[in-house]
């Protein structure tokens, strides 16, 4: 449980994100995000020398930044990607939450109860219906699974927390030549700075590294099942905070996707 702990707290600080980084120019608070982030990561990995390993960090960037725009959708991507295949020497070698695996009956009827409570929970917000939206999402879904995946492959030149320095260290590089197009006018507010700040030091530094810490110990699937979650925290924060009504599909959502994460994360 303590592993997958690491998830929640990410899964968490993800969901605050639509509250704090609304109203802003998304490129310019992205550039400012990275720019804050970056070297925070590198202070809590203690500045770790480059190890190599460019075109898997520069691949990771390209994947997780899709990824941050849609995370409700079922973790099975992460299960069993046809694209990795090791040899029986390397599978030993590696812990046991690595192994791969098809999730059990359980934790399928779990993923798909937590989706479907993730979607009742966002239905007022859903006021574009197209296929835009599940297109975006199936996108970000396969996106993200390749970066679970695929982050595993740099522990062996680095920790967690290293890698995930390294990899904003890339995205910032990746953001730069869009600064031209973005406008930072709309961060001259200091509240708007404030919560900027906020947005890099815990939704950005201290949420990826943990997250990164829970697929090397808790393994993919696991881990991926707590994202759902997200939207069930960014709606309760914006009934405590924002004072924002909570409809009964939304209450009959939250309480379908608590019990589907836990049944998935379980199983």
């Amino acid at each position: 449980m303590r592993d997958i702990s690491y998830a929640l707290f990410s899964a968490a600080a993800w969901g605050t994100n639509y509250l704090a980084s609304g109203g802003v120019d998304s490129v310019a608070v992205s550039i400012l995000r990275f720019a804050m982030t970056t070297p925070l990561l590198f202070l809590m990995a203690r500045f770790p020398p480059y190890r190599g390993a460019a075109r898997r960090l520069a691949l990771l960037v390209s994947s997780a930044s899709p990824a941050s725009t849609y995370c409700t959708t079922p973790p099975w991507p992460t299960s069993r990607p046809p694209w990795r295949r090791f040899s029986s020497s390397s599978r030993a070698r590696r812990p046991s939450c690595w192994r791969r695996r098809w999730p059990g009956g359980v934790a399928l009827l779990g993923s798909l109860a937590a989706v479907a409570g993730a979607y009742l929970t966002l239905e007022p917000y859903l006021a574009v219906r197209s296929y835009l939206g599940p297109l975006l999402a199936a996108l970000a879904t396969l996106s993200w699974a390749v970066y679970t995946v695929l982050v595993r492959g740099v522990y062996r030149l680095y920790s967690p927390v290293e890698a995930v320095a390294w990899i904003s260290l890339f995205g910032l590089a990746a953001m730069s030549p869009a600064a031209a197009t973005s406008r930072p006018v709309t961060l001259a507010d200091p509240l708007v700075l404030a919560l900027v700040a906020y947005v890099a030091a815990v939704p950005g530094a201290l949420a990826y590294a943990a997250w990164n810490v829970a697929v090397q110990r808790a393994g993919p699937r696991r881990s991926a099942s707590v994202l759902p979650l997200m939207p069930v925290l960014t709606t309760l924060l914006s009934y405590l905070l924002l004072g924002e009504a909570l409809t009964a599909t939304q209450l009959i959502g939250i309480a379908v996707a608590v019990a589907g994460v836990y049944v998935s994360a379980r199983g």
